[in-house]
């Protein structure tokens, strides 16, 4: 397998079950990964992943305010398997940086992985 990835890209978003984190927004750092099968030696971009790609899906994603973190990982994890219906796994990781949680938290953070059988 190869493995594609984008790892600690940052977004400024209003994500969040409060009230106060939807009109005061929060700093996200996210990380994906791709998996496809693997390619032998890669001369074209259409022999793999895109990451500009995987970029611009998960910075449309996180520029849509959600209440929950889990929905927005689903969202990013469907949308790049629908630009990338080669891959046979994706992982998508969102941590929530200083949640506001009453005390000090470095990050809150939800991870979704999904596997897709080889056709």
């Amino acid at each position: 397998m190869l493995k594609i990835s984008l790892e600690d890209i940052r977004f400024q978003g209003a994500h969040g079950v409060y009230p106060e984190e939807q009109v005061l927004g929060n700093v996200f750092a996210v990380d994906a990964a791709v998996m496809i099968p693997d390619p032998g030696t890669v001369t074209a971009l259409s022999q793999t992943v895109d990451y500009e790609k995987v970029y611009e899906i998960l910075r449309e994603v996180m520029g849509s305010p959600g209440a929950m973190l889990e929905t927005l990982a689903d969202r990013s994890v469907e949308r790049i398997r629908e630009a990338f219906p080669r891959a046979r796994k994706i992982e998508v990781c969102i941590a929530k940086l200083n949640p506001p949680l009453g005390g000090e938290v470095g990050r809150s953070v939800v991870s979704l992985s999904r596997e897709y059988p080889g056709q």
